[in-house]
């Protein structure tokens, strides 16, 4: 075979090259989808958490109902007592 000048590209040169960048596109397609399925993932991770918060704030607020009524209650009962006891 005959030397190429200096230079002078083949088509095995072009083969590699094409090569190496489509094992390059696969690495970074393979990539995004590693990262999308973390996205995901997280995506469920906070709506669960959202969803546990919510449901002890719902808790919290119907706690807190409670210790207003029995509260109210409490002191209606003690007005009572306190005519009777006179």
């Amino acid at each position: 075979m005959a030397e190429l000048p200096a230079g002078q590209v083949t088509v095995a040169d072009l083969y590699r090259e094409m090569v190496e960048v489509r094992n390059q596109i696969g690495n970074l397609v393979t990539g995004f989808t590693l990262a999308e399925e973390r996205h995901k993932n997280d995506q469920e991770v906070h709506r669960d958490h959202e969803r546990r918060i919510r449901g002890l704030e719902r808790g919290w607020w119907k706690v807190s109902g409670a210790a207003a009524a029995i509260s109210v209650i409490v002191s209606l009962l003690t007005a009572l007592l306190a005519l009777r006891i006179r």
